[in-house]
């Protein structure tokens, strides 16, 4: 009897071993944490944040130069005189009225990556990227008030190598097939898919121009002109005897069905649109952000952006201290940890992936004389903050000792 019940015992503990090892993993977050204010030696003039203060903004060190000329993501505090100011003025102050909290973003111009490696190319130049609350988006045509996804871009060095009647899978349901190679490898015939539906047919040459290799797909936007959405680049063609391919490579994707058209008094979480122009966007909180005090604790902004604070009189001068964070999640999965943010659209929501863009890697700096120093009227927000449970390392390995252990107890007592 005392034996059968051991053997169930170790039967138990074996199956609780398994299923804690097959149990999915849970999520991690990492906060990206902007320069500290102190309330009580920092005028409420200078509370202010950009790519060089607050990480979870956009940063590539290729779009330095333009950086610093003003482009890209700002986010500053504005007192309006209705309440106490936040700053050295009243050190205590920690509510920002409706409209005192002001964000503006600007595109920055990024290289095709065609255009930056090869030469003689004409048929494309550069296209523009704008970062709303740190995702990035390009800018239609170089306009601010048009939007889309980036989905794909290949990094110079890659390659992509597909045979005939091969199909290369890419996000959101978008696909290439290499229909055929021509017999004297100096021609091939692509079609661009979504889901079923054929988007384009084309037939790229590598006998003549630089331009003649490289393939694009436009599709008319809301401004009546054509915009590039896909590119791609033949780099070599093989036909042989039972073998027939071709390499690409620059391949960019954008996602056609995307585009966003930002107007004033459209939404992003707790801010609305004050200015939206073709040179860039000015946004404010909408609601009155009232600022917890309390170390540990967090006040919204927006989305996964929020204000971390110190306990009262931390700060000089009977201040405080807080700086804006920004929430990422990392998912523990078998295989690798996918880093994923919250997709920020202007009044719908979106149940495509995000893609966020690295303008660092294979593109060059363009000078870009965009800025945008407008300052907006009044709006507030007030977000609310998520919380992801954190995994538990080793939980596995604990059931594995504690299983081999009741198996040599057991083993040991019916010796």
């Amino acid at each position: 009897m005392i034996q059968q019940f051991g053997k169930t015992i170790i039967l138990s503990i074996i199956l609780l071993f398994v299923l804690a090892t097959a149990s999915p993993c849970l999520a991690t977050n990492v906060d990206i944490r902007g320069a500290p204010i102190d309330t009580g030696s920092t005028d409420s003039g200078n509370i202010s944040w950009d790519y060089s203060t607050f990480p979870g903004m956009f940063f590539a060190a290729n779009k330095y130069t333009q950086l610093v000329k003003g482009a890209g993501e700002h986010l500053y505090y504005q007192d309006d005189g209705r309440n106490p100011a936040i700053g050295s003025a009243n050190p205590t102050a920690n509510v920002i009225d409706e409209g005192e909290l002001i964000y503006t973003t600007s595109q920055l111009a990024s290289k095709y990556s065609v255009y930056s490696e090869e030469q003689n190319v004409t048929k494309v130049t550069k296209f523009y990227t704008i970062s709303i609350f740190g995702t990035s988006y390009c800018a239609v045509d170089n306009d601010a008030t048009t939007l889309a996804k980036i989905l794909m871009k290949q990094d110079s060095s890659d390659k992509k190598t597909l045979k005939s009647g091969d199909k290369w899978e890419m996000k959101n349901g978008y696909s290439l097939v290499m229909n055929a190679v021509d017999i004297e490898g100096s021609k091939c015939y692509v079609t661009l898919y979504k889901g079923d539906e054929e988007l384009d047919t084309g037939v790229i040459s590598t006998e003549a121009t630089t331009d003649d290799r490289i393939y694009t797909v436009e599709q008319e936007c809301a401004d009546g002109s054509e915009h590039i959405y896909f590119l791609t680049y033949v780099d070599s063609i093989f036909a042989g005897q039972e073998d027939n391919f071709a390499v690409l490579k620059y391949t960019w994707l954008a996602d056609k069905d995307s585009y966003t058209e930002i107007e004033n008094g459209d939404e992003f979480g707790n801010f609305e649109v004050d200015e939206a122009t073709e040179s860039g966007l000015v946004l404010s909180n909408s609601n009155t952000i009232t600022m917890t005090v309390s170390a540990g604790s967090s006040t919204a902004i927006t989305g996964d952006w929020f204000f971390m604070s110190s306990d009262k009189e931390k700060g000089s001068n009977g201040g405080y201290v807080f700086y804006p964070v920004k929430r990422v999640v990392i998912e523990d999965t078998p295989t690798e940890n996918a880093v994923t943010e919250e997709t920020i659209e202007a009044s719908e929501e979106d149940d495509e992936d995000t893609v966020i863009v690295d303008m660092s890697e294979s593109e060059e700096d363009v000078d870009a004389s965009t800025s945008n120093t407008d300052q907006p009227s009044p709006d507030d927000s007030v977000p609310d903050d998520s919380a992801v449970e954190n995994s538990i390392p080793g939980f596995e390995g604990y059931i594995a000792i504690l299983a081999i252990s009741m198996l040599l107890f057991f083993r040991r007592n019916k010796l």
